[in-house]
């Protein structure tokens, strides 16, 4: 069986440019999962409100089902480097003003969950840009390992952002982190700048005729139809996590944000672990059965969530979420690549990202709207039974299957806008 050696998966970084941005990327996703920590933690002092908690994580998966479409047709239209730097430096004044609010303590949590709107923007017109640009920043011969390396990139960040935030939150306050947030963005802009790209103007497109095509041909295609009932049933379940940690860490468990935080690292390790069994686990088991396997383990996850207490407990059972939550969304993002037709595979993609972020957000109110009736154990345990059942029921359900990747690929939980290996 052949295997990628570390070095030929290194050779990337022999290109200048390619490392460059790749550091600049991962101080950025740094920054951003430290974000993501503070933010909950934040939330939480503000609001016990289960449903004003939840409206965090609302706010923050809004804007890429509005603006995860147009992002895509835009950065196919436009000089992505310029793209790339005006967006970072809104994202820097953006974050640099919700700093500057915290330390003047002027920050409710109205303002909190209006800035993470803001941020939320900035970010769904980066992620398709910025998946755009990888054949541009590296040889074609290296795509492989460019793409396995950004798949590493955003896993380790996933696993040292909150120890990080963790640490600054405990010793350098809320406002510390968004501001090591901000100063991460112009990390990225100095790689950028280092970037002399080439840029040819596009002929223009009819955006809403182009759409409705896209629209109409996911419709007639049945793969990906039923590729989307999964990405749902999964999303909408998973969910409840994000929406609820914060509320339960500091009510529930009576957590400080210390130990709050160690949920979120455990969470990223289990991802972090999980994402080096993607490949494995898809050599010997079918596409619907490793998200059917998956989907299990965090029903099983959602449900000990719901009746433990104890904090090592709750890191181990955090661990083995992030295991099922990376391989059942990279399974799927797979999935959805393989199934778009060619023709219309930006369109395609743009609807699977819609998909999965209007899913969170949606589900993520109708938790937080469920809790405060029922309080936040009963909800979660009920979730965990039927993301358990409906995972079963789906895996009745006819798929399509995806092409065996290989052993040593990585995972990567984000859902992707574009795929550029050939």
């Amino acid at each position: 069986m052949k295997r990628f050696s570390t070095t030929v998966i290194l050779e990337p970084f022999r290109e200048r440019l390619f490392a460059i941005l790749w550091v600049g990327a991962f101080i950025s996703n740094i920054g951003t999962w430290m974000q993501n920590v503070g933010v909950g933690w934040l939330a939480a002092t503000l609001s016990a409100s289960p449903l004003v908690i939840a409206l965090i994580q609302v706010a923050s998966s809004v804007p890429a089902l509005l603006f995860s479409y147009p992002a895509g047709v835009i950065s196919d239209h436009a000089d992505r480097r310029k793209l790339l730097i005006w967006i970072q430096v809104y994202l820097f004044i953006v974050v640099l003003i919700l700093s500057v609010l915290t330390q003047l303590r002027l920050l409710d949590i109205n303002f909190l969950i209006l800035f993470t709107f803001l941020i939320g923007i900035g970010s769904a017109f980066t992620t398709p840009i910025w998946q755009a640009i990888t054949p541009e920043v590296v040889s074609k011969n290296r795509m492989k390992q460019a793409v396995t390396l950004n798949g590493v990139n955003f896993n380790l960040a996933r696993a040292i952002g909150p120890a990080l935030g963790g640490i600054i939150l405990v010793y350098g306050g809320i406002e510390s982190i968004f501001l090591f947030n901000a100063v991460s963005f112009l990390a990225l802009v100095i790689g950028l700048y280092k970037w002399n790209n080439t840029f040819s103007v596009f002929r223009p497109i009819h955006f809403r005729k182009t759409a409705v095509e896209g629209i109409r041909a996911v419709r007639k295609s049945k793969p990906f139809l039923q590729v989307l009932i999964r990405t749902i049933s999964f999303t909408a379940f998973v969910s409840i996590v994000f929406a609820f940690l914060p509320q339960m860490s500091k009510y529930v468990w009576k957590q400080n944000s210390g130990q709050y935080t160690w949920l979120w690292v455990s969470l990223g390790i289990g991802a972090l672990a999980g994402s080096y069994l993607y490949g494995i686990l898809n050599r010997f088991f079918s596409s619907s059965k490793v998200i059917f396997l998956s989907c299990e383990l965090v029903a099983i996850c959602l449900f000990l969530l719901a009746r433990s207490t104890n904090f090592y407990l709750l890191n181990g059972i955090m661990f083995l979420a992030g295991i099922g939550w990376i391989n059942a969304t990279s399974t799927l993002n797979v999935l959805a690549q393989q199934l778009s037709l060619d023709e219309f595979k930006g369109r395609f993609l743009a609807v699977n990202v819609t998909i999965f972020q209007g899913s969170i957000a949606l589900s993520s109110i109708g938790w937080g709207y469920l809790s405060e009736i029922y309080t936040t154990i009963p909800v979660m345990k009920a979730a965990a039974i039927i993301m358990a059942i409906f995972s079963a029921v789906l895996l009745l359900l006819p798929t399509e299957e995806a092409e065996k990747t290989e052993e040593n690929a990585i995972a990567c939980g984000d859902p992707l806008l574009q795929f550029h290996l050939k």
